[in-house]
């Protein structure tokens, strides 16, 4: 979780159950060839990918995949902020934005949180005054402004309206934020994971 090529690349080989060339992975992650050979070459030395005849490349185990991106350092600059009824103001926001966390998984597990809202969004300062939230160093929110636009990627809509990160992307923020111990919600949002291949591995 380093830079956007790496995140690009990682969560396209993360978001779909394929095999790729690498000018596959080119198009769809939008991120230069130099750099796509580069990651493609790091994660077979850690056998998170594959090559077969033709130069095919596959993953063999998305959730390894997944832990060793989620225990690369990563950078983003984060607040904290307190509000009201903050889903339902994102839920019509034209702000740019992704929830993450506690609170996205748990539309997947039904997984109960009192932890801060997460929420990816490029300005804190504009996010704040469109949402009406206040600085309080204990707040009920974190805003995170993130170092690759890679988070945005494949966001899932509520019913509401509410847009949520991809569950690939919130399991590497929760277990990155745990520094890879399990916990009730990564366990469960895992699980979720294994159990629905076809709702978010297309």
């Amino acid at each position: 979780m380093t830079d956007d090529s790496s995140a690009r690349v990682t969560r396209a080989l993360l978001d779909y159950r394929s095999i790729w060339t690498t000018h596959d992975l080119v198009e769809l992650s939008q991120a230069p060839a130099a750099d796509v050979r580069r990651i493609i070459d790091e994660l077979r030395t850690r056998s998170l990918v594959e090559r077969g005849r033709g130069g095919i490349i596959a993953v063999p185990d998305w959730f390894l995949l997944l832990t060793h991106w989620a225990a690369t350092p990563t950078a983003g600059r984060s607040s904290r902020w307190k509000g009201t009824d903050l889903f339902a103001q994102l839920a019509t926001s034209p702000i740019r934005y992704a929830v993450t966390g506690t609170h996205a998984a748990a539309f997947w597990t039904a997984t109960p949180t009192t932890a801060p809202a997460v929420v990816y969004t490029p300005d804190h300062e504009a996010a704040a005054t469109a949402w009406h939230l206040t600085p309080a160093p204990t707040g009920n929110v974190v805003l995170v402004e993130p170092p690759t636009d890679a988070v945005y990627l494949r966001r899932r809509s509520t019913p509401t309206g509410l847009r949520l990160a991809a569950p690939a992307q919130v399991l590497a923020d929760l277990l990155s934020e745990s520094n890879g111990t399990p916990t009730p919600t990564t366990q469960a949002l895992a699980n979720w994971m294994h159990n629905h291949l076809f709702e978010w591995r297309y």
